[in-house]
């Protein structure tokens, strides 16, 4: 299932602050993960308190995921800082946002700076009473938000179980979407993950300022898991890109495993020149692939 469009604006999960009521509407298991634990995680370091409520995701797996963040989950919890919430019983909008603005006193009363809130929405297809109010109890957490000031809240929302019509006018209910944090963002280039497929939009201008930031890019996606093969990088939105860097996009290719390949998608007509000059086969071009 291909991703939304982005109906109303683009926060990234290291931007977020106290006062935003986002959507994660993600389609892979990585990307929930990527997102999640990048918000839990700079919640925590801000001294705010973290409360998630899980549905798919074991309770456990939140403390794995902080660990590559160099956060200690566990000590979170321990102190009270991070809470971890299973998403089940009945629903009443009312109810619930009511325990929202309590949880957001209580975090107040410990100490803490706020409260951010996450959870996972697929609690809500399996037929728990009153969740026809969805949408009620969407915009009670977003009039909570704007009067509280204390409180940040994400939810999540998988598109491969939810309806792509339901997701958008849920969407519209939120300040807008939240998407990873990209590896490298100047004014000359940008250099974002991608879960759908996996792999890197590279935007911008890459010369002699910016291959290192690229292949620094490259290098932390060479380490991802071998789960998923292919890697698909799309310059479809890059202005120029010069041999270095060209370059430095075939030893890329070069050095992963033999069952991983790499296709290009939107690659630039001089950069297609320069790979049929010099031979480099490295990887295909997606838009030319059958």
């Amino acid at each position: 299932m291909n991703h939304i469009t982005e109906p109303i604006s683009s926060t990234h999960a290291g931007r977020i602050r106290l006062g935003d009521h986002l959507c994660l509407p993600f389609a892979s298991d990585v990307e929930q993960r990527e997102v999640v634990s990048a918000y839990i995680a700079d919640g925590l370091r801000r001294g705010e308190r973290v409360l998630y409520f899980s549905d798919r995701t074991r309770p456990d797996a939140i403390d794995a995921w902080l660990g590559p963040r160099g956060v200690d989950g566990a000590l979170a919890i321990a102190r009270g800082q991070l809470e971890v919430r299973p998403a089940e019983g009945g629903f009443d909008p009312a109810e619930v946002v009511g325990g929202i603005r309590l949880a957001v006193r209580d975090a107040r009363a410990a100490g803490f700076q706020g409260l951010r809130l996450t959870g996972e929405m697929s609690w809500a297809l399996r037929g728990v009473p009153g969740t026809v109010r969805l949408h009620e109890y969407e915009t009670g957490v977003a009039s909570t938000v704007v009067d509280s000031g204390d409180l940040a809240a994400i939810c999540q929302y998988d598109e491969r179980l939810f309806e792509k019509a339901d997701i958008t006018g849920l969407v519209a209910v939120h300040h807008g979407v939240v998407r990873i944090d990209p590896l490298h963002d100047d004014r000359r280039l940008r250099i974002v993950p991608t879960y759908s497929p996996r792999g890197l939009r590279i935007t911008g201008t890459v010369d002699d300022s910016t291959a290192a930031p690229l292949a620094e890019a490259l290098a932390h996606a060479a380490e991802w898991p071998a789960g998923e093969p292919l890697l698909v990088l799309d310059l479809a939105g890059v202005a120029f890109i010069d041999v270095a860097g060209i370059r430095a996009l075939v030893r890329f290719a070069e050095s992963l495993a033999p069952q991983r390949r790499v296709q290009v998608s939107g690659m630039p007509a001089a950069m297609r020149r320069v790979l049929h000059i010099a031979n480099w086969t490295a990887f295909e071009d997606r838009d030319e692939a059958p």
